[in-house]
């Protein structure tokens, strides 16, 4: 993402002045920048932060909470949203719980107010909270596995999951990912299969000037 920036500001650049630039791009410094809210917190307040796994940073409740058969994803951040999802899971009666008045104190007491929330959220399935808090306005989904994101319905409409033959031509057929991004409409994804190991050795060694005879020799050695 930061390489995208980059390259977009040396375009915005170019339109500018005519000039072009060098881009240099930090792995490190860009994994840094993703965190922003946890480094800036540490260069202000002097405090290392730890770990938290899927809690977020900033809030509470908000993070990855059990449901009755399998996790769903909550960003109740706001006060207002924060109240929708006490009344809507039945736990009310959060809300006069002096450990979660405000955000701040949500966040000091966030283990106890995840045990808390799981409680009721144990009373339906992901899928039905998902519906649910979404219509009520609480950011919620669910943690989909992996056949259940490929089984999606906007994946089929945009022809992501591509079909094609397998390399030999008679084994299988290959289901491959398509690109996530498209140009002008129009995805930019795989056509032909990828080659056999070796398929195009000779081919390659003839383009750089080998005769068959060298490239025989080389196979009786065992070099390719």
């Amino acid at each position: 993402m930061a390489a995208a920036f980059a390259v977009a500001a040396a375009l915005v650049r170019r339109e500018r002045t005519g000039g072009g630039a060098y881009l240099d791009v930090s792995m490190l410094e860009a994994a840094l920048t993703a965190m922003g809210w946890v480094t800036s917190n540490y260069l202000i307040t002097g405090r290392p932060p730890r770990p938290m796994g899927n809690e977020n940073f900033t809030a509470a409740p908000s993070g990855t909470f059990r449901t009755a058969d399998g996790y769903l994803n909550i960003a109740a951040n706001r006060q207002r949203q924060f109240a929708t999802l006490c009344r809507l899971i039945g736990r009310a009666e959060l809300l006069d719980d002096e450990r979660f008045t405000h955000p701040a104190d949500r966040k000091a007491h966030r283990e106890e107010l995840r045990a808390e929330i799981e409680k009721g959220l144990a009373e339906r399935t992901a899928a039905e909270w998902e519906e649910v808090l979404a219509d009520a306005g609480v950011p919620a989904a669910r943690v989909l596995s992996v056949p259940d994101a490929l089984g999606l319905e906007q994946l089929a409409e945009r022809d992501f999951v591509r079909t094609l033959p397998f390399p030999d031509g008679r084994t299988r057929e290959l289901r491959v990912l398509g690109s996530p991004f498209r140009v002008d409409g129009a995805p930019a994804a795989a056509t032909s299969p990828p080659p056999l190991l070796g398929q195009h050795t000779d081919q390659v060694l003839a383009e750089l000037g080998y005769t068959p005879k060298e490239i025989d020799a080389m196979k009786e050695r065992g070099a390719i």
